[in-house]
C-alpha cells in the first residue's frame, strides 16, 4: 500500500468520524400547558347506572398555563372519547376530585383527566388519524388543537 492509499483511507476515516460525531440538530419541543404527574389504568365501574361509562384510564396532570382548559380528549385503543376534567387533591396514595367549572381551573392545579365512552365521536380534521395513547386539548380561547403523546400506562 502506498502513501496515498493511506492518506485517502485516513482522510475518508476522519470525514466520516466527523459526521458521525456532529450532534443531531435539537428539535424545538411542542409547548404543552401541563406536566403529567401519572397515567394509570383501573377496572372501570361507573358510581351508578345513570354515570357514563368509563374506560379506566386516569390521567393527574398538573396545569401549567395562564388560561384554563377548554376541552380535553383521549385517542387510545377505544377510539377518540370526550373526557371529563376535576380537581383532584393528593391523600396519601390516592386522589380525591371535586368538580369544578373551567373557569375556575388556576395555574398550577392538579387536575384528573378521565376518558368516557358516550357514542361516536368525530375526529376533527386537524387531528393526525395515526396518533395513539394521545391527550388532545384546546386552552380557552385558542382553537389551535395541541397532543400529548402518553408513554406509558400503569395498572393498578
Amino acid at each position: 500500500m502506498s502513501i496515498r492509499q493511506v492518506a485517502a483511507i485516513l482522510c475518508c476515516t476522519i470525514a466520516v468520524a466527523g459526521i458521525n460525531a456532529q450532534a443531531a440538530p435539537k428539535r424545538a419541543l411542542p409547548k404543552t400547558n401541563f406536566t403529567l404527574v401519572e397515567a394509570y389504568k383501573t377496572k372501570a365501574k361507573p358510581a351508578n347506572a345513570q354515570a357514563l361509562p368509563l374506560t379506566g384510564e386516569h390521567f393527574i396532570i398538573k396545569w401549567m398555563a395562564d388560561t384554563y382548559p377548554a376541552t380535553f380528549y383521549w385517542r387510545g385503543q377505544g377510539g377518540f372519547l370526550m373526557c371529563n376534567i376535576s380537581k383532584a387533591h393528593k391523600k396519601g396514595k390516592t386522589y380525591t376530585t371535586e368538580t369544578v367549572p373551567f373557569d375556575a381551573i388556576h395555574k398550577g392545579d392538579t387536575l384528573e383527566i378521565v376518558p368516557f365512552s358516550r357514542g361516536k365521536v368525530r375526529i376533527p380534521d386537524e387531528i393526525p388519524q395515526n396518533a395513539k395513547n394521545t391527550l388532545f386539548y384546546r386552552v380557552n380561547g385558542n382553537d389551535t388543537w395541541m397532543l400529548f403523546p402518553v408513554k406509558s400506562i400503569t395498572k393498578k
